[in-house]
């Protein structure tokens, strides 16, 4: 099978795992499992089982995001990223006159941030820097396209959190993700998304921890 067919084999299957994983992720809450141990499942669910497949279909490939760090890049991102997050929040709370609450701001706590949000934050990335991998270097895919399918995708998947507010998912969430997918074409490291993103969540999370 020559590389072409290999490539587009690697990132149908990607993009394809990543959207069951997703799903599955977010059949969780049926499950009826107990609070406690839902709640760690959740944690870990995406990062885990989005960090395996994509090492046996890219292997060193996939390694290789753990192999760069830029702090230029992440210091570019992370106020960039809350500008642009703060935009388009500001923009629908204008447009619709009010949000839906992040469905977390129930159980935010610093230790919730610790145990929980820093591991899902983790997966969130796998999951969509997996998916922008697969169009744009695999399906050959260019960069906005890739960026866009990837930052669709990751607004769909915070439909429950925000009471299923199609339109306000889509006009604050898709600006941001293509922030964070831009800081990982330039810097090829998962890390510089990853603190980005933390960064972003807990000035946003800011008001409810320090109640």
């Amino acid at each position: 099978m020559d590389n072409l067919s290999v490539n587009k084999k690697q990132g149908y299957l990607i993009i394809l795992s990543a959207i069951l994983v997703g799903v599955a992720y977010q059949m969780l809450p049926l499950t009826m499992l107990q609070t406690d141990y839902l709640e760690i499942i959740s944690a870990f669910f995406n990062g885990s089982i989005m960090f395996v497949l994509l090492y046996i279909l890219l292997k060193a490939e996939f390694l290789d995001w753990f192999q760069h760090f830029s702090i230029k890049w992440l210091l570019i991102g992370i106020p960039f990223l809350v500008v642009v997050g703060t935009v388009a929040g500001s923009l629908w709370s204008a447009i619709a006159g009010g949000v839906a609450e992040n469905d977390v701001n129930s159980v935010l706590s610093w230790g919730y941030v610790i145990k929980n949000v820093l591991f899902m934050l983790l997966g969130e990335e796998l999951l969509s820097i997996g998916i922008l991998y697969a169009a744009w270097k695999k399906l050959n895919w260019k960069f906005w396209q890739a960026t866009l399918l990837c930052s669709i995708l990751f607004a769909l998947w915070h439909l429950p959190s925000y009471d299923y507010n199609l339109l306000q998912c889509l006009v604050t969430i898709i600006p941001s993700r293509m922030v964070l997918n831009y800081l990982f074409k330039k810097s090829n490291s998962i890390w510089v998304t990853w603190i980005a993103h933390i960064a972003f969540d807990l000035i946003a999370f800011l008001p409810v921890l320090l109640k």
